[in-house]
């Protein structure tokens, strides 16, 4: 009966988006279902049977008091007081008693919880870093073709990324294109530290970039330009409560609202900055669901302490510099490439080129170096890295960080060697025209 009428409350609850509420009141029935079952059975001993009952009746009482309804008055075996045979001061009396207990219990969770918030900020106090621990649930998006979905950590004020990527590849049915993955998108940015807490602001924000044609609405009758990185739309999230520590619970989901492009042409980063100054986004029930949680120490510490979180299967981003104390061993070779911006000239065409810049590493001989070039954590080094392509812009603003991961050895005699190119929408015989080489030491 309980439970029939708690499961009521529940969806209404549900149906006004009060999330805390509602999940305190869900774990609430999982509890009475597991117990009931356990009575049902028939297979405990009658000392736990007992026990078990004071348990469901507090447990209701409790529930009750949460959900502002009727307290129930009750002998001592959790039995309900009947009217008819009981005297009204004994309800009475016995109604204040129960009224007591609820209250002391209430009063006693929230010290525990104080206690548990106290523990958590003298572990935090006394770490010099940090990490936020990141599961992608799902994306809602109708993208139509595979995607990546580039994930980071943004500071709005200085307008600049403070982190690598994590990178997950999405697939046109719109799942996650390695399956083994699916219910196991889990990355930990780490080296935040308390240069990072100050900040004023931080985002989460996810780039999703669709791979396919130049066009989406360019029917199939045409042989047309395949794999091309062309830019979708953006997700923001203010995750400065999280990274502060003023909200935290891992269970959560939080939605992020989705922003395309405007025409398929409309910079990455300036959708960026246009969906973090404006108030909210028609995003039409688009978007990512994620969760989110700031886990204390460094990656050693926290796969020591958190195994259940993080384990060896679970992506890495790291900070774009180093941790404010670095610990013994922690060696890094890391050399960040940022593609920000170009010039073209149209030349003999009449409108702007389609320029593709693709970077790649060479030795001081001439060979290439293989597997050094990271688009993102949660995916393998590849040999060269191709850019997202803006349709027909003279002066196209990339702003793509890239990770070049060289051995220590041969860092002195590598170079990167950028190629700019002009993609035409149709896979013809000269798809695509070369415009420059440029190399890099």
């Amino acid at each position: 009966t309980t439970l029939r009428e708690w499961a009521t409350i529940w969806r209404d609850l549900y149906v006004g988006d009060k999330r805390e509420m509602f999940n305190s009141v869900r774990d609430m029935i999982y509890d009475l279902i597991e117990w009931r079952s356990q009575i049902l059975s028939g297979t405990l001993p009658q000392d736990e049977l007992t026990e078990l009952k004071q348990k469901v009746t507090s447990k209701i009482d409790y529930g009750n008091k949460y959900l502002d309804l009727d307290l129930v008055v009750r002998d001592k075996d959790g039995n309900i007081l009947d009217p008819e045979l009981t005297s009204t001061v004994s309800i009475f009396r016995e109604h204040e008693a129960a009224s007591k207990q609820i209250e002391d219990r209430i009063q006693e969770e929230k010290s525990q919880k104080q206690n548990i918030d106290l523990t958590r900020q003298a572990k935090f106090a006394s770490t010099p870093a940090f990490a936020l621990f990141v599961t992608l649930k799902n994306v809602v998006c109708k993208i139509g073709e595979d995607a990546e979905v580039l994930m980071s950590l943004y500071d709005p004020v200085e307008s600049k990324f403070i982190s690598e990527n994590y990178l997950v590849k999405w697939s046109s049915s719109g799942l996650v294109k390695d399956i083994d993955q699916l219910h196991n998108l889990r990355a930990v940015f780490t080296d935040l530290g308390s240069e990072d807490l100050k900040r004023e602001k931080i985002s989460f924000v996810c780039q999703i970039v669709r791979v396919g044609r130049m066009e989406l609405r360019d029917n199939n009758t045409k042989k047309l330009t395949s794999g091309l990185r062309r830019p979708f739309g953006v997700a923001v999230m203010d995750v400065t409560d999280i990274i502060t520590g003023k909200m935290d619970d891992e269970d959560k989901q939080h939605f992020i609202p989705f922003q395309p492009v405007a025409g398929e042409n409309d910079f990455l980063q300036t959708v960026i900055n246009k969906v973090i100054a404006a108030k909210e986004v028609n995003h039409k029930g688009q978007g990512l669901w994620v969760t989110l949680k700031l886990l204390p120490g460094d990656i050693h510490q926290i796969r020591k302490d958190f195994p259940h979180l993080v384990d060896r299967s679970t992506a890495v981003a790291r900070k774009m510099g180093f941790p404010e104390i670095i610990m013994p061993g922690d060696i890094r070779n890391d050399i960040y490439v940022t593609l920000v911006q170009g010039d073209f000239d149209k030349g003999s065409k009449t409108t702007p080129k389609n320029v593709e810049v693709t970077m790649s590493v060479y030795d001081e001989d001439g060979k290439k170096l293989e597997n050094v070039i990271f688009p993102g954590a949660g995916d393998e080094g590849i040999n060269e890295y191709k850019s997202v392509i803006y349709y027909q812009v003279k002066q196209p603003r990339w702003f793509e960080t890239i990770k070049v991961a060289i051995p220590i050895e041969d860092v002195n005699r590598s170079h990167l060697r950028f190629t700019f190119r002009h993609r035409s929408s149709q896979d013809c015989e000269y798809k695509s025209q070369l415009l420059k080489n440029v190399f890099f030491r």
